[in-house]
């Protein structure tokens, strides 16, 4: 039976040497990647079972709740007949508006017809409301894609309230998660902390009215799955232990080596693994350090397994770098850094935070071929640890630097599941005007969704220092067009005043670090 994925094992370094009669011990870092097999965009996306797990607690009253119901509402449009929705609420207790109900134009009557019924009031039940989608999931048919959207706007304060807790709760639960977190008020870290736990994204939405855009993407994602659950099985050969493995999850020893659950594969997103080893090897050692099996399950149920060796040249000289195994293993063990960053951060220890990251940087900066900013998963990241550095070395106000970090915490290095459609035409056309340096005069055609900043992969790129990597992305949403600013160290400014997120209106000036547009209605 063939596998929907590929598993490919490489060494940082193609040769070691080997161990001398004083047992000399060496130390090398591998890595494994596990993706989609070709094909696997043009595959239908899996039907899906979706629980919207709705914060109705008394913070969410006015527009916060009613946005996240216009949400709902446009999702269950892009939904379909193959697909199955569900709604919950959680407040100081958590109940089912909604059970499963098949996406057909009665169904999606029915659930227009509950969302109606929607109230805000109480405390912020998080634990029940995951418990609640949980049980409803479980009763979804075989074959469908379970999955529940977790939103809210505060701090869970009833039941399991920790990230660690709640994480390892999702974790048994094996169910796809995704979390919104909405306003400045929210705790980013439980977000984060049950999507990752249940291989979905954490998305941060500074202005409700955005959500429409976040929710859908969060749900349709998981559509694209090609196999959960996986699992690596890791058997090392003699002579070779396993110090470390990244990113850091729960091992199991066994006779026959280590596992581990890795989360799942998408068709546009893998998985990065990163080994660091001790070796022990004799001049007549084979070469083979590991032999590795993945197993995961396909939306059918089917369970699929493939495997993959790890190997090295045993011999003397200088040690050949492998450019492939590098590259991911400092991408791994780089994004391993922003997470311990990110922990120091939170005991306000910023100096600790910034020597981490630049460390990192220095760290990609030595990999072998890397060019900065040229657009790869690799530059992209440098950009972004650089960015978390200035905003922990900056003096900020609480405010800001909640907004940096959430707005930081929500970048996922090669998600293009939730990267906006490139070069949509909008139903509103509309363009930027450059004023001043390099860009005055020049005009910038908008898309239904635009991201501006430094970093090569955004629609609009500005070679600045002064912008982040993502600085802002403007989106037309039903007829107006709104700009958000995405945790920029420099901030956002419209017509001179500093914004999150504001609504653009022709003639309106943006600043955005030292570049001036002036924004048009074409």
């Amino acid at each position: 039976m063939n596998t929907p994925f590929s598993v490919i094992a490489r060494c940082e370094h193609r040769n070691v040497a080997p161990s001398s009669a004083e047992a000399f011990t060496s130390q090398l870092w591998a890595s494994i990647k596990i993706d989609a097999l070709a094909g696997g965009l043009e595959r239908e996306r899996a039907p899906l079972a979706v629980a919207l797990v709705i914060d109705v607690s008394g913070s969410m009253q006015g527009d916060p709740i009613a946005h996240v119901i216009q949400s709902c509402e446009i999702l269950i449009d892009l939904l379909g007949p193959r697909d199955q929705l569900a709604l919950v609420t959680f407040s100081t207790d958590a109940s089912m508006l909604s059970g499963l109900t098949v996406v057909d134009p009665a169904g999606r009557t029915q659930l227009r017809r509950v969302l109606g019924t929607i109230r805000a009031g109480g405390n912020t039940n998080l634990f029940g409301g995951i418990n609640v989608a949980a049980g409803v999931l479980m009763t979804a048919p075989t074959g469908l894609r379970r999955a529940m959207v977790v939103m809210s706007d505060g701090q869970p304060n009833v039941g399991l309230a920790a990230p660690a807790e709640l994480a390892a709760h999702v974790t048994g639960l094996k169910l796809a998660v995704s979390s919104l977190g909405f306003g400045t008020s929210h705790d980013e870290n439980v977000l984060d902390a049950i999507a990752v736990a249940g291989s979905g994204r954490y998305a941060y939405i500074p202005d409700p009215a955005t959500a429409r855009v976040d929710l859908a993407r969060a749900a349709l994602a998981h559509g694209g799955i090609v196999a959960d659950q996986l699992e690596l099985k890791l058997d090392p050969a003699e002579g070779v232990e396993l110090i470390q493995l990244l990113p850091a999850t729960a091992l199991r020893v066994g006779a026959h080596g280590v596992s581990t659950a890795i989360g799942d594969v998408f068709v546009d997103e893998g998985r990065a693994i990163a080994l660091e080893l001790s070796l022990q090897l004799r001049p007549s050692h084979n070469g083979r350090l590991a032999a590795i099996t993945v197993s995961g399950r396909t939306p059918d149920g089917v369970v699929h397994r493939t495997t993959a060796s790890l190997d090295v040249d045993i011999r003397t000289g200088p040690r050949v770098v492998d450019r492939d195994a590098q590259r991911d293993v400092v991408i791994v063990r780089a994004d391993a850094a922003r997470a311990e960053a990110r922990r120091k951060g939170d005991i306000g220890a910023m100096p600790a935070a910034v020597s981490i990251l630049r460390a990192a940087i220095a760290m990609i900066d030595a990999t072998e071929g890397f060019v900065r900013n040229d657009g790869s998963l690799l530059a992209e990241l440098r950009e972004q640890l650089q960015d978390e550095a200035t905003n922990y070395e900056r003096k900020s106000t609480d405010q800001e630097r909640g907004h940096q970090r959430r707005g930081a915490q929500a970048y996922k290095m090669g998600t293009p599941a939730y990267a906006q459609a490139r070069g949509v035409a909008p139903a509103i056309p509309a363009y930027l005007i450059g004023i001043g340096a390099a860009i005055d005069g020049k005009r910038f055609d908008l898309y239904a969704e635009t991201t501006i900043g430094r970093g090569m992969n955004n629609d609009i790129c500005i070679d600045s220092h002064m912008l982040s990597r993502a600085h802002v992305r403007i989106m037309l949403l039903g007829t107006q067009w709104l700009l958000q600013d995405l945790g920029a160290s420099n901030g956002t400014f419209i017509n001179t005043v500093q914004v999150t997120s504001r609504e653009l209106h022709d003639g309106d000036l943006l600043k955005l670090g030292d570049a001036e547009f002036r924004f048009k209605l074409a």
